[in-house]
């Protein structure tokens, strides 16, 4: 019996040199990544071929410049300023809403966000930018 551990188990080849475990997660990072980024992409670029045709023009404007417009269902919001660092339901003027929270958000995003966007049944009712934040 050789030293070492043996270079087959139930069928499956077990790489046993030093060099090849770092290449390795160096493709596996790589490419876990490539697929985070295009599967971001795709579910923007699906909106935006799918829905953003039937949209008002005064939609597809606000959208276009990166404006938001109270009314805006919550996809047309996430097509004009992107992934929201966090969503979460809080109490706002008596009512249960839905909050967005984007950066620039310090030490803890969730808390400290920048820009706030509310939504009641899934339609944008307001949104607040921070100045205190930077």
């Amino acid at each position: 019996m050789a030293d070492g551990p043996e270079p087959y188990h139930r069928g499956w080849v077990i790489a046993t040199h030093e060099g090849i475990a770092a290449p390795m997660k160096a493709l596996l990072s790589v490419s876990l990544a490539l697929f985070l980024l295009l599967g971001c992409a795709t579910d923007r670029d699906r909106l935006m071929r799918d829905k953003y045709p039937s949209y008002p023009d005064s939609i597809k404007r606000a959208i276009d410049e990166s404006y938001l417009v109270a009314g805006m269902d919550q996809e047309q919001v996430y097509l004009t300023l992107g992934q929201a660092m966090c969503k979460k339901q809080v109490q706002r003027k008596g009512k249960q809403v839905e909050v967005w929270l984007y950066p620039p958000g310090g030490r803890e995003p969730c808390l400290t966000a920048k820009h706030r966007v509310y939504f009641e049944q899934g339609r944008l009712t307001e949104w607040e930018v921070n100045q205190e934040v930077k």
